[in-house]
């Protein structure tokens, strides 16, 4: 081939590639035109945001830097920098006792303890410290044959810590006490609960023992990266969006254990002996009004499968995120993905007691159905105007066909504010 015919060819085979290029350009820039003009979905009941033009764009972004956090060497940094793949604290010794309250009127320093067993025994029990000496504190009790029992002043939750309570979980008859990190906690309650069925009071005292053998989870560092990135990636981003993220950020952790004890009951005793899920919400601020919902599920099934998790709705910052983890053959893995979507499911404020749903975790996809098996709910009201309304339901599951139970916790927003405890009866 002499030398101008191959110089012609060489020629072609660049215009082809640069109309080649100048097409891929204009392919690009079109559907980048078409994203850019796409206009922004409205959130689903003007709560729930929705997936946008540059969503994608956004959850990659968050993504990396969530990774990139997850990498950094020492990852405890305090609770003010907690979160987004760094931890508060890796001393669990420090972590476990009565964290220091915040200087907020909204500080919260709580612990809470729920789950159930097969015979359809169920607890819960919670504490959360607060500033004015206050407590706010749930106590439900259900055994098959005698009811349900509530708190004598529910739905009222704040309870007034008295001489020498100030310093721990105390209060209301309540008390909950770290003893070894990690592994066990002391248990007790002592005072008066209704049966609001029957219309009865009883003496009740529960002492019984928490013991876990199970590692913990800590929410701040070890959720799913691509599952936080997907969440903010719905909402609308400024500088106020991630100053509002860093101002509502909550540290937490987790660990599923056993509850063994007795609860008498005028005078008559019960075996306590369940499966339970505790949590630990320290260093920080909780206020109830920037929740707008949300609802988790505790669950143990008969082969050991151990899980809590659920969906959030916090509109300005987080208005649908999914979140939680099992325990499962050894091991402990992030929830990647739940397809419960609350919108379809009590958003009018009733919930639901007869539904399904998916979720992803360790790379595996679990289908379960829950039934509130309890028709009684135990309900109580949390902040100074009652601002958060929750819901704690009994319930049996059925986890990829295997039976389960434990305890589902449900939470609206309540603006109707505080109101007289005779018209909540």
């Amino acid at each position: 081939m002499s030398k101008s015919r191959t110089l012609q060819v060489v020629l072609v085979l660049a215009i082809l590639l640069e109309l080649k290029m100048i097409l891929y350009l204009l392919l690009t820039a079109i559907i980048a035109y078409l994203l850019l003009k796409r206009p922004r979905l409205e959130p689903i009941y003007g709560v729930y945001e929705q997936h946008g033009r540059l969503s994608w764009l956004k959850q990659i972004c968050m993504y990396i830097m969530i990774k990139l956090n997850k990498r950094k060497p020492k990852q405890a940094v305090g609770n003010t920098n907690a979160g987004f793949g760094l931890k508060a604290q890796d001393d669990i010794t420090v972590m476990e006792n009565p964290q220091h309250l915040v200087d907020h009127p909204l500080a919260c320093d709580a612990v809470w303890f729920g789950g159930g067993n097969k015979e359809g025994v169920y607890l819960v029990i919670s504490g959360a410290r607060r500033k004015l000496n206050i407590l706010e504190s749930m106590v439900f009790i259900h055994i098959p044959g005698v009811g349900t029992l509530r708190h004598e002043k529910y739905p009222e939750t704040a309870m007034v810590q008295e001489a020498g309570e100030q310093d721990g979980w105390k209060g209301g008859g309540v008390t909950l006490e770290p003893v070894e990190p990690m592994k066990k906690w002391n248990i007790s309650f002592e005072g008066t609960m209704i049966n609001k069925e029957e219309e009865t009071s009883h003496h009740v005292k529960i002492t019984a023992k928490y013991s876990s053998t199970l590692p913990y989870f800590d929410f701040d560092s070890e959720m799913n990266s691509w599952t936080v990135a997907r969440a903010m990636s719905r909402e609308p981003w400024s500088r106020e969006y991630f100053d509002r993220l860093r101002a509502a950020h909550q540290n937490h952790y987790e660990q599923f254990g056993d509850v063994k004890g007795i609860i008498e009951i005028d005078g008559e005793e019960y075996s306590l002996d369940i499966t339970v899920m505790r949590d630990h919400t320290h260093g920080s601020v909780r206020d109830w009004k920037l929740l707008h919902r949300y609802c988790f599920h505790q669950f143990t099934t008969v082969s050991g499968l151990r899980g809590f998790l659920g969906v959030v709705s916090q509109p300005g910052t987080l208005s649908l995120i999914e979140l939680g983890w099992v325990y499962n053959r050894g091991q402990k893995w992030a929830v990647e993905d739940v397809t419960l979507e609350p919108w379809s499911l009590g958003e009018g404020g009733k919930d639901a007691g007869d539904y399904g749903f998916r979720f992803k975790a360790g790379g595996e996809w679990f289908n379960v159905q829950v039934a509130v098996v309890v028709k009684e709910r135990g309900e109580a009201y949390f902040g100074s105007d009652w601002e958060g309304r929750v819901i704690e339901r009994f319930c049996r599951y059925s986890i990829n066909g295997e039976e389960g139970w434990g305890v589902s916790e449900w939470e609206y927003r309540n603006k109707a504010g505080r109101q007289d405890q005779q018209d909540q009866e």
